[in-house]
């Protein structure tokens, strides 16, 4: 106790740094006590004409190395005492303007070097907290990193972005036109990100030996149709701090994972040497969504086809009595006609049974019709830009699924007055026909367009969905929509003619060709939403009755 206690004093002589207890800045500060005294002693006792005093500043130099603030401070102060004493011991017999002046000078360069001391010490003490905090923080943070349960991978991405800085130098202006020219692009790009360190959970992710495995480039870990690298790059390109998004990885063992990625860039242009990517394994999740959608379609499909065979069996028994009718009926006219004596009264009764009998049927078919469609309210007002956002979500994980991309291309167009559920199932249904296109041609482009804008003044709203596939043959285009015509081998055959009648229940027309470079075109025209002030004044006498 008492060691500790007389350290303690020690050091409080020395003005209580922390550095006293270095033994070389220890040595440097013990140094300055006879140099003091020297400088003192030549100062006072020697006759040199000249300002001996300021050779105190190398004391107060080698004094700061092993004091604190304080110390400086009284160092300072004392080595002003020596040098004023000095001056009186020496000068008060003679004392002149010439050697108050080289005083004033000593007096001027200890005060002023004592002060740049305190404030390199101030400064040099906030820099060694500044480092201490720095540390520990990155020690906390790495701890963080080393034991997250959660896949953390640290890549350089210095190479990419320069690759990109080149682009632009070359005057690329649109990255995503530039990667569909070249196929490839995308994929070797990632080749240029190189993962530099990764946690436990991202060795266990992979499957990998260990950390030294997954070192390296990225492109590895790729698999050829991800889109997700691309998507990665236009983040970059437009200079976004962050990236969020599925994607898929290629496990060490050969396995496809379907993971969420999470990166975010740096604010600088010198920290993405180590930027920080989180991986979330989904895969299990996504398997297990993919087999109940596919139940959930099997059973649908099911329920679709046990509907429509009720639903066929109700339509014959309901036209079987006046088709049934119709051919006695006719058989009776023609009786009537063959005659010797053709009885035309009788034969023309008859023909007025088989107009009403037809009629009757032709009832049946439009009540059956509008049972199917009796839930499309085309009163709704509908802004298809926001439709069409709404849809490419809905359909996210079907279009990742397919490594497909959805574009769009919007002009200013009116809202539209019809069906908010049926024309969005309308969308639904045709961008679900394109992708299904575009796997059965094996199509290496896999986008999709969505187009929407408005034709004869803005009175209509145009929406064509394009895909790039093997696009209609001529053998279909006629049969495209009728019903139960199909060219999948696990198609009903309803789809598009169902799209049809909810688009011209809504006053529209839906028509199909070929795009002149290649794939098909649905395309879709709904009249536009009129403002009130131009509703037809049959529509207002109306509204103002029910009223």
């Amino acid at each position: 106790m008492g060691g500790a206690e007389g350290g303690a004093k020690g050091d409080a002589a020395w003005g209580g740094s922390p550095a006293g207890g270095r033994p070389m800045e220890r040595r440097l500060g013990l140094l300055s006590i006879p140099l003091a005294l020297a400088v003192f002693f030549v100062d006072t006792f020697t006759d040199i004409e000249s300002a001996i005093a300021v050779l105190y500043v190398l004391v107060l130099l080698l004094a700061a190395t092993a004091l604190s603030r304080r110390g400086i401070l009284r160092v300072a102060a004392g080595c002003a005492l020596l040098a004023v004493l000095s001056f009186f011991l020496s000068h008060w017999q003679d004392m002149d303007l010439s050697s108050v002046l080289r005083c004033g000078v000593s007096l001027a360069a200890i005060l002023i070097t004592g002060a740049l001391l305190v404030r390199d010490h101030e400064s040099r003490a906030l820099l060694l907290r500044a480092n201490a905090a720095l540390a520990r923080s990155e020690k906390r943070h790495r701890g963080m990193f080393e034991q997250a349960r959660i896949s953390l991978w640290e890549q350089d991405f210095t190479a990419v972005t320069a690759a990109l800085d080149a682009l632009r130098a070359r005057g690329v202006t649109d990255l995503a036109a530039h990667a569909q020219a070249d196929p490839g692009w995308a994929r070797g790009m990632g080749a240029l990100i190189r993962t530099t360190n990764v946690n436990d959970a991202t060795v266990e992710l992979l499957g990998a030996a260990g950390r030294p495995a997954v070192l390296g480039p990225l492109d590895r870990y790729l698999p050829a149709e991800d889109p997700a690298m691309l998507q990665v790059l236009l983040a970059l390109w437009e200079k976004r701090d962050r990236f969020e998004g599925r994607a898929q990885l290629i496990a060490a063992d050969g396995r496809t994972l379907t993971v969420l990625l999470g990166i975010s860039f740096p604010d600088d242009c010198v920290g993405f040497d180590q930027v920080v990517v989180g991986v979330v394994d989904i895969t299990q999740r996504e398997r297990t969504q993919e087999a109940l959608l596919a139940a959930q379609a099997e059973l649908a499909r099911a329920a679709r086809a046990a509907t429509l065979g009720a639903l066929s069996a109700s339509i014959a028994h309901e036209l079987n009595q006046p088709l049934g009718a119709i051919v006695l009926n006719a058989q009776a006219c023609l009786r009537w006609l063959r005659r010797d004596q053709p009885d035309i009264e009788t034969a023309a009764k008859a023909a007025d049974r088989i107009v009403r009998d037809g009629r009757r049927a032709a009832d049946i078919v439009q009540r059956t019709r509008g049972m199917l469609v009796k839930d499309t309210h085309c009163d709704e007002t509908i802004d298809m830009a926001q439709l069409v956002t709404e849809v490419a979500l809905l359909l996210e994980r079907e279009l990742s699924g397919a490594g497909a991309a959805l574009f769009t291309d919007f002009a200013p167009a009116p809202p539209v007055r019809g069906s908010r559920v049926g024309l969005q199932q309308v969308l639904v249904n045709l961008v679900t026909n394109g992708l299904h296109a575009m796997a059965e041609a094996d199509s290496p482009r896999r986008e999709l367009t969505v187009a929407i804008g408005s034709l004869e003044g803005g009175a209509q709203v145009r929406v064509a969905v394009r895909d790039r596939g093997r696009g209609i043959d001529e053998a279909s285009h006629a049969r495209l929509f009728d019903p139960f015509f199909t060219t999948r081998p696990d198609g009903m055959g309803m789809g598009l003619a169902i799209c049809r009648s909810t688009v011209e229940s809504c006053g529209g027309t839906l028509t199909a060709h070929n795009h002149a470079d290649g794939g098909a075109v649905f395309e879709f025209t709904i009249p536009a939403a009129l403002p009130p002030s131009t509703e037809a004044p049959a529509e207002r006498l109306a509204a103002a009755r029910e009223d």
